[in-house]
């Protein structure tokens, strides 16, 4: 089951701070994100299905944080809100989650 608090914060377009094991870190982080998909990783052999956010405040700038659920340990939906415009620069534009992003659905 996805977790409700993601969903939440796709349909109203929020910021969210996101506690999860991070292979990179090995160890339990809380970082601030924008809120993607959820589906499988087109990046990786086995296309399990995790949570996809954009990081935003790293120095290398925007890029994708893909979280498996069994290391998701919390989301918290935050009062900020996002322009999906900032951040949807691909085309076609093809979501695992339905989504009401106006031309970026």
């Amino acid at each position: 089951m996805i977790n409700a608090e993601f969903l939440k914060a796709i349909e109203d377009k929020k910021y969210v701070n996101v506690t999860f094991f991070s292979r990179k870190d090995r160890a339990v982080v809380t970082k601030k994100f924008v809120p993607i998909d959820y589906g499988p990783s087109k990046k990786e052999k086995v296309p399990t299905d995790r949570y996809h956010f954009y990081s935003t405040d790293e120095a290398e700038g925007f890029h994708t944080v893909s979280v498996l659920p069994e290391n998701l340990q919390s989301i918290e939906i935050l009062y900020e809100h996002f322009d999906p415009a900032q951040y949807v620069t691909w085309t076609p534009i093809v979501w695992s989650l339905k989504r009401n992003w106006g031309k970026y659905s």
